[in-house]
C-alpha cells in the first residue's frame, strides 16, 4: 500500500525564460536525464502553449508596472506537476489524456473560477508524456510533465495562487489516485511496491548468479579439454593408440558439454572445434 501515486509540484522559476527552458527540456530526448526515456509524446498543447503561458505572465507584469501597483511581484508564471506511475504499470496515450484531463478539471474547481474562464484555463495547459524503458528496473516509470499557467487575463488579471499551495498538491494527488483507479482499475491502497521490487531484484540476482555459474563452468570445461588434448598428443608421440582413443572419447564428451553452454568466446570455441576435427581425422586414420 502507498498513500498516493507519485506527484511532484514545483513552480516554473525565471519567468518567461524559465517557461522556455522547460519547454526545451520536456522535448529533448538527448538530455542526460532522458537516457532511459524511450519516447516523448505531446498530450496537450504545444510549443505555442508555452509561449502563451510566458506571454500571460509578461502581460501581468506590464500591467502591474503601468498601474504602479505595489506588492509582491509574480515569482513564477506557471506551476509544473509531474505525475508518475511505477515501473510495470503501462497506460496508453488516451488513458494518460483522460487522467491528466481529470486532474486539470479538479484543479480548475479548486481555483473557484467563473465558468467563463474555463477555456482560457484549458488553453494554458501543456502536458508531455515521457515513456521509460521498462526493462530497466531502477529509475522512474512513465510520467507526464504538466504545466499550468498561474495567470488569467481578463481586464483585471487573476493569479491562481492555489495551484502552487499545499492544497493544490493535495487535490491533484487525490485526483490522480481516482483517475488511475477509473482508467486502469488500480488502487494505490492495494499496490505493494516493496514486494514487487524485491521480486524483481531477486530474479535479477538469480539470473546473474546463473550466468556466473555457466561462465565458470565453461572455463572449467575448456581447461579440461586442453588437458585432454595434451594427453592425446603425448599418446600420439608414444604411438599409444589405446590411450589416443581413450582421450579422444573424453575430448568428445567434454566438447559436447561445452556446446550446451552459452558463455564461450566464439573464437575460442572455433579453435577447439578445429583442433578436435584434426584429432578425429588422425585417430580415425590410425584405427582404420
Amino acid at each position: 500500500m502507498i498513500n498516493n501515486w507519485t506527484v511532484i509540484t514545483q513552480p516554473v522559476r525565471l519567468n518567461s525564460k524559465g517557461v522556455a527552458a522547460r519547454e526545451r527540456y520536456l522535448n529533448s530526448i538527448e538530455h542526460p536525464n532522458h537516457k532511459n526515456t524511450t519516447s516523448i509524446t505531446s498530450l496537450f498543447g504545444s510549443k505555442e502553449t508555452s509561449e502563451l503561458i510566458a506571454l500571460k505572465g509578461e502581460q501581468y507584469l506590464l500591467k502591474q508596472n503601468l498601474t504602479g501597483k505595489r506588492g509582491r511581484r509574480l515569482s513564477s508564471y506557471a506551476v509544473e506537476y509531474c505525475l508518475t506511475l511505477p515501473k510495470g504499470i503501462i497506460a496508453s496515450d488516451e488513458q494518460w489524456k483522460f487522467m491528466v484531463s481529470y486532474c486539470c478539471k479538479m484543479l480548475f474547481s479548486l481555483c473557484k473560477l467563473d465558468q467563463k474562464y474555463e477555456n482560457q484555463f484549458k488553453e494554458s495547459i501543456r502536458a508531455v508524456l515521457h515513456r521509460q524503458d521498462q526493462k530497466i528496473y531502477s529509475g522512474t516509470g512513465d510520467h507526464v510533465h504538466l504545466l499550468i499557467s498561474k495567470v488569467i487575463i481578463d481586464g483585471r488579471p487573476i493569479i491562481l495562487h492555489e495551484l502552487q499551495r499545499k492544497i493544490g498538491t493535495k487535490i491533484i494527488k487525490n485526483a490522480f489516485n481516482i483517475a488511475v483507479l477509473k482508467v486502469l482499475g488500480l488502487s494505490n491502497l492495494n499496490y505493494k511496491p516493496h514486494e514487487m521490487n524485491k521480486g524483481k531484484r531477486l530474479e535479477i540476482w538469480k539470473k546473474h548468479k546463473l550466468d556466473l555459474n555457466n561462465e565458470l563452468q565453461s572455463k572449467k570445461i575448456i581447461l579440461k579439454i586442453q588437458n585432454q588434448i595434451d594427453k592425446w598428443y603425448l599418446a600420439y608421440d608414444d604411438h599409444n593408440f589405446r590411450q589416443m582413443n581413450r582421450q579422444f572419447n573424453r575430448i568428445s564428451k567434454s566438447y559436447s558439454d561445452l556446446s550446451k553452454l552459452n558463455f564461450v568466446d566464439i573464437d575460442t570455441f572455433n579453435r577447439i572445434e578445429s583442433c578436435i576435427s584434426d584429432i578425429k581425422k588422425i585417430t580415425n586414420n590410425n584405427f582404420n
